[in-house]
């Protein structure tokens, strides 16, 4: 685990495994694998994106994959994470 602290981070960051404190993403790409969880306490997030890459991209294919009318799991999907209906 790696702890960052305040700081300006920009262009593509790494998360797993890291722990960001009072930092302020700025056009970052905020990249997470699914290997590590990371960590923020007090960051902003100022015109930044995440991108999900090997793991966690699995995952979020599947989730999408879920989330289809056609596949019957959408309630099943909503309900975990109500977030994604709003």
């Amino acid at each position: 685990m790696v702890e960052i602290r305040n700081q300006v981070l920009e262009g593509r960051q790494e998360l797993d495994g890291n722990t960001c404190y009072a930092c302020e993403f700025r056009d970052a790409m905020l990249v997470f694998r699914g290997v590590q969880q990371p960590g923020f306490s007090n960051c902003r997030f100022t015109r930044s994106r995440f991108a999900f890459e090997g793991p966690a991209a699995n995952t979020v294919h599947f989730l999408r994959g879920m989330l289809g009318r056609q596949s019957g799991m959408r309630g099943f999907v909503t309900g975990m994470m109500p977030e994604i209906e709003g």
